[in-house]
């Protein structure tokens, strides 16, 4: 298994030349001062900056839910990018899982259009770009339900609880892409306020061929991971790539 800390992992160097700002944004899931027997609050995050969310449109967010104790929890959307779970919590852990509906970045000689290639006149290339997102949440105890694969077309399944492991010691994490591990990934992760203006994360690695790799979680506080994995589209027609985004959000004390 390869492995290092990148102190300073310049983001530019993982930009698509040429394409807009925007996909350089991840999304990430956290939570309102979680507390027992009360509903949950849930913050949705877009940015390039953790935790400084930048925004993004509401209406392109999937529904958050929730899987623990009680099974699968639903929630309601709140007035700003936000979700409310309908059911208090009871004591256990749980993960909260989310996603962002795909948005085409078909590139013009004018600039980019929200469209398939085949659908804009003077089309260059296109890329389409998809997000999910997952965070876990501890509440009066701990347990490995946690390790769990949800199902995800990209995710990040953290093989330990984030409350097993102190600052300092390291998470097994395993990236899997379409149900299967995916060996040689990018992992970065980071935790919050490490740079103010996102130009670096904490730490960096590769996973090995059972999609698997270690994140150094060298500080407390709350910590993103982050992969990404580019593909062709399967209709060349239609679009060139396929860009999935997954992350992990989590608490290390």
């Amino acid at each position: 298994m390869k492995r290092c800390i990148a102190l300073m992992v310049i983001w530019a160097a993982t930009l698509l030349a040429g394409c807009p700002a925007a996909l350089a944004h991840d999304m990430w899931l956290t939570v309102d001062k979680p507390e027992l027997n009360k509903p949950l609050h849930v913050m949705v995050g877009y940015g390039h900056a953790f935790p400084q969310s930048e925004g993004t449109e509401k209406e392109r967010l999937n529904p958050v839910y929730l899987l623990g104790p009680q099974g699968k929890l639903e929630s309601r959307a709140g007035d700003k990018l936000d979700f409310l779970t309908a059911s208090p919590l009871a004591k256990g852990s749980y993960v909260v899982v989310g996603g962002r509906s795909p948005q085409w970045y078909t590139k013009t000689p004018e600039g980019y259009k929200d469209a398939l290639k085949n659908q804009v006149p003077g089309a260059l290339s296109c890329l389409r770009s998809a997000k999910y997102a997952k965070a876990v949440v501890n509440l009066g105890g701990a347990s490995d339900d946690v390790s769990k694969a949800l199902g995800q077309t990209m995710e990040i399944v953290p093989l330990a609880n984030p409350a097993a492991i102190k600052a300092g010691g390291d998470l097994p994490v395993q990236v899997l892409f379409e149900g299967k591990p995916l060996g040689n990934a990018d992992v970065k992760a980071t935790f919050a306020d490490f740079t103010k203006d996102g130009s670096a994360y904490a730490f960096a690695a590769h996973t090995d061929k059972e999609g698997k790799t270690m994140v150094k979680v060298w500080h407390a506080g709350l910590w993103l991971v982050v992969a990404k994995h580019e593909v062709a589209f399967k209709d060349a027609a239609q679009c060139d790539k396929d860009m999935h985004a997954a992350t992990l959000t989590f608490e290390i004390k």
